[in-house]
Parts: C-alpha cells; structure tokens; sequence
C-alpha cells in the first residue's frame, strides 16, 4: 500500500513540474502547419457548396497549410491556406502555453498543443445560411 502511495505521490510531482515547465516559456508556434480537417457543415461555404439546410458530412477531409510567419511573445500572425484558398490568420497563445485561440477571415478557432510540434485544433463559423465545425491535427513540417 505504501508504494502505491509513492507511485501516485510521484506522478502527481511529475504531472505538476511538467506544467511548471511548459507555464515558464510560450512556446514558438512560427513554421509550417498541415493537417486534414473533416467537417460537418450546414448551408453553403467557400470550400464546399450545398443546395440545402440540412447538415452534411462530406467524405473528402480537405488539407490546410497555416505558415506562422511571425510571433511576439505569445501573439502571431501569418496565412491558412486551404483549397484554393488563403487568408489571413492572427491568434494568441494562452497564459497556460497550452492552449490558445486564432481567427482567419471568416471564422475562428481554439487549439492545444498536444506536443512542441502538434496542435489540436477545432474550427467554427456561423452565419444565417452557414455554419461549420471541424476538429483535427496539424503536425509541424
């Protein structure tokens, strides 16, 4: 019983100088980002057309490249591009560097780092004809 008692007083020590460490430097999100997204969507997008209201889930995950091309502090800024498409992106790290949120021309989204080159991302907009939400990985390249 007593080891049981020090394996899990060690890894909640482990658990809790894991956060101290990652809380002591924002991490460098600057580079290139790819990951496919799959979404299910209402209405019409500028990635996907629909002739109805009723939510679809398309098949094809589409690849999107974000090219962090600056940052200051735990703030950066660069360009998504997805299809034929590209806009811009600005976003911020959040006070735990675990976390953080990023805007592009049209919609928003939230991310975690799941490790120094691997963001869990989720994407939402909505507007009275359309409405998106995706949640994928973008690994680092």
């Amino acid at each position: 019983m007593r080891a049981v008692r020090i394996a899990a007083a060690t890894l909640v020590s482990l658990a809790a100088l894991t956060a101290l460490a990652r809380a002591d430097g924002v991490p460098n999100i600057v580079g290139t980002w790819k990951g496919t997204a799959y979404a299910v969507q209402v209405g019409p997008t500028p990635y996907r057309q629909s002739d109805t209201l009723a939510p679809k889930f398309p098949d094809a995950g589409m690849e999107f490249t974000y090219e962090i091309t600056e940052q200051h502090d735990n703030r950066f800024a660069g360009t998504m591009r997805g299809g034929k498409f590209a806009e811009t992106i600005i976003g911020a790290i959040s006070p735990d560097n675990v976390s953080g949120v990023m805007l592009d021309d049209d919609g928003d989204y939230t991310f975690t780092f799941a490790d120094a080159n691997t963001l869990n991302l989720c994407y939402r907009h909505s507007y009275p004809l359309s409405r998106v939400v995706a949640c994928w990985q973008a690994k680092r390249s």
